[in-house]
């Protein structure tokens, strides 16, 4: 067999297979489908070009009239060169020459024209030239932006659908809106086993691989590849063996998640009928559709960081407020869980939003994020707890403290939530939990759960803590371990405490997720698991044939 068709292997996977056609994403370049088109639609696409250097336009205009106004010169120096480009008739008569004569997209034809003109200018010896190739780019870019955004009511994005989009990483917003766009599938080179963008593919059901070590130098726009999810393996231009070979294996993979179905509708116990409630973890109001489908008995956790990350600007508390009440009214009687904002150097342009300035910390895991991140800033919270609230008026609402490790970080949300309430004249149907997910907290669980409603174990972060080794780095990987004894016994002494002082406990981390811990979670007394809805059937199933043992046996 020929070494271009042997699976290669990535260092994560989500779940599903998908058969598509490359296409590579430059880094900082804005994706785009490439269409053919009717002839009778070339000047229907021109028009919509042409719209779309228009809105342009505009929006250059506008810009500049603000930079004028402050005096600032330097950036409107190179807003005027932008302008120049769009009003250059070699740039916008060649594109339009393209759609007409390859009878292909807007987006497709001006790609390939700035593609054309960046490299006459990556020929010119001049360095101060050559980097006006860029100034295209950024015009281009912008051009497609609007483009994009002119489709998206439309259904103009149908090109994603065969497409398997892979590059250098892809952000968790990323990997909900190719979703969105209909993206068969993602593969990124970089990332680890439990990085966040894993985690969002996870939740959605999107085939995505991460780590996917030598994949951008290997595979070329329009190869045809196989992306399994399942086995964790890519492999390009697959023979037609291959190909049948796939076709049986995606059909035995309907049989089984037809089988699964089953258990939605089922309740989550085990064998003996001991109940342990199984949540979902959403990071998008959108994904809401999906809880019905496998049946999931509420929100176990909402990770509210990534409607702030796809919004324009801060949302304010009205805005948040109406997102919170999708989740509310997709619940019905079950619990929500809406977890603070939990954001650090790890979101530099959410951060950059909020504190007006560039993280300075060297570690974006550790120091300023979370609740200590939001003490910092209190406005922003404030306006997260109003929407919680306002929301909360139709029904409870679980309110989920981030990076928790002193009880007086409780205290202060708690206060928060009482003065809010009292100016605004709100009832206060809220309950308010620690997120367990520093070791300092497991230490003093006991103290916590004093001033806490609820625990919820964040087991993602608690390995990388206790371990000292970022969940992320693919160098060392193996040494992320959850095997580890002193991980167990965490779990085990933030058990306790919650027991002791009358506590619900959660876990919400991808251990959560894990068949080979849900014995230890029945036998221990957790109340709920909460996990991205593509593992919900398969816990059901599996919980369903176990046996609670007691937390005596609670040793695996």
């Amino acid at each position: 067999m020929n070494a271009a068709r042997q699976p290669m292997r990535a260092v994560a996977k989500s779940a599903g297979i998908a058969i598509g056609r490359v296409q590579q994403l430059a880094h900082g370049r804005v994706p785009i489908p490439e269409l053919k088109i009717a002839p009778h639609q070339a000047e229907d696409e021109v028009a919509r070009f042409r719209d779309g250097v228009k809105r342009s336009l505009n929006e250059i205009n506008e810009e500049c009239a603000q930079l004028e106004k402050l005096e600032v010169l330097d950036p409107l120096l190179i807003l005027e060169a932008h302008r120049m480009i769009l009003n250059d008739p070699e740039l916008l008569e060649s594109t339009m020459e393209s759609i007409r004569r390859d009878l292909i997209n807007a987006e497709w034809a001006l790609r390939q024209q700035v593609d054309r003109i960046k490299a006459v200018f990556a020929a010119i010896e001049d360095p101060y030239l050559r980097e006006r190739g860029e100034d295209i780019e950024q015009v281009g870019s912008r051009i497609i932006r609007h483009l994009q955004g002119s489709t998206e009511d439309t259904g103009g994005q149908a090109g994603f659908a065969e497409h398997i989009l892979i590059a250098d990483d892809f952000s968790p917003v990323d990997v909900v809106k190719f979703w969105r766009l209909g993206a068969a599938g993602l593969i990124a080179e970089q990332g680890g086993m439990n990085a966040h963008n894993i985690i969002v593919a996870r939740g959605i059901g999107l085939p995505m691989l991460v780590g996917a070590n030598g994949i951008l130098g290997q595979a070329k726009d329009g190869d045809q590849i196989i992306l399994d999810a399942e086995l964790g393996t890519w492999t390009i231009n697959p023979s037609a063996r291959e190909l049948e070979q796939y076709a049986l294996f995606r059909h035995a993979l309907a049989v089984v998640e037809r089988d699964l179905c089953a258990y939605a509708t089922r309740p989550s116990l085990s064998a003996d009928g001991r109940a342990m409630a199984l949540l979902a973890n959403l990071e998008f109001v959108d994904e809401v559709a999906l809880l019905t489908k496998v049946g999931a008995e509420g929100i176990g956790l909402f990770r509210s960081e990534y409607m702030f990350m796809s919004a324009s600007g801060l949302p304010d508390a009205r805005q948040q407020a109406a997102a919170y009440s999708r989740l509310v009214q997709a619940v019905g009687d079950g619990p929500v869980t809406v977890r603070l904002l939990d954001i650090g150097g790890d979101k530099p342009a959410l951060f950059r939003e909020i504190a007006r300035r560039d993280y300075l910390g060297t570690n974006p895991a550790l120091g300023l994020r979370g609740i200590r991140l939001l003490r910092r800033w209190p406005a922003v919270i404030e306006q997260q707890l109003l929407g919680i609230l306002l929301a909360a008026q139709e029904a409870p609402i679980q309110i989920l403290v981030p990076m928790v490790a002193a009880p007086e970080e409780m205290l202060w949300v708690r206060a928060l939530c009482e003065k809010i309430c009292r100016r605004e004249g709100l009832r206060e149907n809220v309950r308010i939990g620690a997120m367990i997910e520093v070791p300092a907290a497991v230490i003093i669980a006991d103290e916590l759960a004093k001033v806490s409603d609820f625990f919820s174990i964040g087991t993602n972060d608690l390995i990388q803590y206790a371990l000292a080794m970022d969940r992320g780095d693919e160098e060392g990987e193996s040494l992320y371990d959850a095997r580890h004894p002193a991980i167990e016994r965490m779990i085990t002494l933030t058990a306790d405490s919650a027991k002791r002082h009358g506590i619900a406990l959660s876990v919400c981390g991808e251990l959560a997720a894990d068949d080979n811990w849900t014995q230890f979670f029945l036998d221990l007394g957790v109340d709920a698991l909460s996990m991205s809805t593509h593992y919900i059937l398969p816990i059901r199933k599996h919980l369903a044939k176990l046996q609670y043992q007691g937390k005596e046996k609670a040793e695996r």
